[in-house]
């Protein structure tokens, strides 16, 4: 059975059957077995994708997170996006990237959150935001040991007002309107969740160029027919804008804490998700505009082994 056919059957049993074990949705997925409620989708690509608020499961032994002031919406068809969007990169590369799914709906949990927030001191769901970031974790340290370097994207989505992608590497929207120059200091790359990428980059970009340049991923998103933020044509949120600059998850596997793998946070706008046949588009174009990310600022030639097979 192929790859494809996999996840369509995973599709299938998310929306059928909400209460399925996690060790089905698994085996439906052609993924590593983990624990309850957590999947982990492997990869071959130096780029690892999480997808902590796509989850269908409200299973009776994980109850309602009680806080109240926390968010619990689910961030709707991020799960099907990130999943197609897998199968479109490796139609275009003959590889996956590292995919990390948290199938329990954030009522649940929310694993973009400190884990006494996340899971309001139930055990399992305790276990379940463990489990999702220690498999993060994993995949960053086999792209580290098989690259050198890499990208983590946290994938999610917005309902905000503005239709646009809000691209989040932890400044806020009024950091962001401070100038280039200001920007560029060591105290504030230091900060950034590309912080590597910064030292790294094949091209010599400045941060702020990497921010919102003519290369930046929102440049790339723009060129698409994507409105995004920050870019080239929205270098910033204006003020009273809203605007996700990051959370947990980036902070956490991004290089603003070590190590070289950056981390970036996408999200999405919800008219963006909510059709079908837009998402598909969406995937298949996302999956080109990380592809180009890679190939311009980490790894120029990685796919040139594939145009003399």
């Amino acid at each position: 059975m192929n790859s494809l056919m996999n996840t369509g059957i995973l599709l299938t049993l998310l929306l059928t059957w909400p209460g399925l074990p996690a060790q089905q949705l698994q085996q439906a997925g052609n993924s590593t077995p983990v624990k309850p409620y957590i999947e982990y989708l492997p990869g071959e690509l130096p780029l690892i994708i999480s997808i902590p608020h796509g989850g269908y499961l409200i299973p009776d032994e994980i109850p309602d997170r009680p806080c109240t002031d926390c968010a619990k919406n689910q961030d709707i068809y991020t799960l099907e996006i990130g999943l197609r969007l897998r199968e479109e990169i490796y139609l275009r590369t003959g590889s996956y990237p590292h995919v990390i799914i948290s199938h329990l709906h954030r009522t649940r949990l929310d694993p973009n959150r400190n884990i006494t927030e996340a899971a309001s001191g139930n055990s399992l769901a305790e276990e379940a935001w463990h489990e999702f970031h220690n498999l993060i974790d994993s995949a960053r340290n086999r792209v580290a040991r098989d690259f050198g370097k890499g990208l983590y994207i946290d994938l999610h989505g917005h309902r905000h007002e503005l239709k646009r992608t809000e691209i989040g590497y932890l400044f806020t929207g009024e950091e962001l309107q401070l100038d280039d120059e200001m920007l560029d200091f060591e105290t504030f790359v230091e900060y950034s969740s590309i912080r590597n990428l910064v030292a790294v980059n094949v091209n010599r970009i400045s941060h702020t160029g990497l921010l919102r340049g003519e290369s930046s991923l929102g440049a790339m998103f723009e060129k698409h027919g994507y409105p995004a933020v920050p870019s080239p044509v929205n270098p910033f949120p204006k003020t009273n804008e809203p605007y996700f600059p990051g959370g947990y998850d980036t902070r956490r596997h991004g290089s603003s804490s070590g190590g070289t793998i950056d981390g970036i946070q996408i999200e999405l706008d919800l008219e963006l998700r909510s059709d079908e046949t837009r998402r598909n588009i969406f995937a298949a174009d996302l999956a080109d505009i990380l592809i180009s990310y890679i190939t311009t600022h980490y790894f120029p030639d990685i796919f040139l082994h594939d145009q003399d097979t």
